[in-house]
């Protein structure tokens, strides 16, 4: 949820902001033996804390994984959630070229795991090392970064998720909730790609583009509120 400041500290008194901290991260804890998760679980997460909050009509905003947990939600949650914008979303599956780069990632974590254990593979990905599955990550903020490698196997749960989502197309298509999709001047030609492609395939979209460097939830706060 640290991530998360700069656009908290954006929105000032405009909307009520709240940045859970995710399943196996911060001060939320994980199920034992926690090796993989989903983006419906994730977006059950989110939709129990909005139904304990008991709150209606919120605008469901995330970033990488976090993203495409944010449409699930608009597409399965429509009595939480009235709107949605998807930072860098990750969706490959729309990039066909996409699938051997991420069999190379698969390969290039095991060899890191092999050769120095969780933690050398969680400098792989945070030193962008891993093109596809973690494409952008080096952008990640120091202060945030310390976090994925004090709980690596948060991380590793997290890598699969995307790919294994259904996309839904047909759904995906006639949705009239609006959205936003969101890249920066930073994302990387991968992800932009992705979120070009997704662009025509989701209804009552815009795809918007902000300034700034590093993560645009970061560098371009003030720009993504009024988003």
């Amino acid at each position: 949820g640290a991530i998360w400041e700069p656009l908290i500290d954006a929105l000032a008194g405009d909307a009520r902001a709240i940045a859970p901290d995710r399943r196996g991260w911060g001060a939320s804890g994980a199920p034992l033996q926690y090796t993989a998760t989903t983006i419906e679980e994730q977006a059950a997460d989110a939709a129990a804390l909005l139904a304990e909050l008991h709150l209606q009509a919120a605008v469901a905003c995330g970033a990488g994984l976090g993203g495409v947990v944010a449409l699930e939600l608009l597409m399965r949650q429509a009595g939480f959630v009235r709107a949605a914008v998807l930072i860098e979303p990750p969706l490959l599956a729309f990039l066909p070229e996409a699938t051997e780069g991420i069999a190379a990632d698969r390969q290039l974590i095991a060899e890191a795991v092999g050769g120095g254990g969780a933690e050398a593979a969680v400098d792989l990905y945070l030193s962008g090392g891993l093109a596809h599955l973690g494409a952008g990550a080096e952008r990640i903020p120091d202060a945030v970064a310390v976090a994925a490698r004090e709980r690596p196997f948060s991380l590793f749960a997290e890598l699969g998720a995307v790919s294994a989502w259904s996309l839904r197309t047909a759904e995906m298509l006639t949705l009239e909730s609006p959205t936003r999709i969101v890249v920066g001047a930073s994302t990387p030609p991968l992800l932009r790609r992705a979120s070009e492609q997704l662009a025509p395939r989701l209804g009552a979209t815009e795809l918007v583009e902000v300034g700034g460097a590093g993560l645009p939830q970061v560098g371009s706060a003030p720009q993504l509120a009024g988003v």
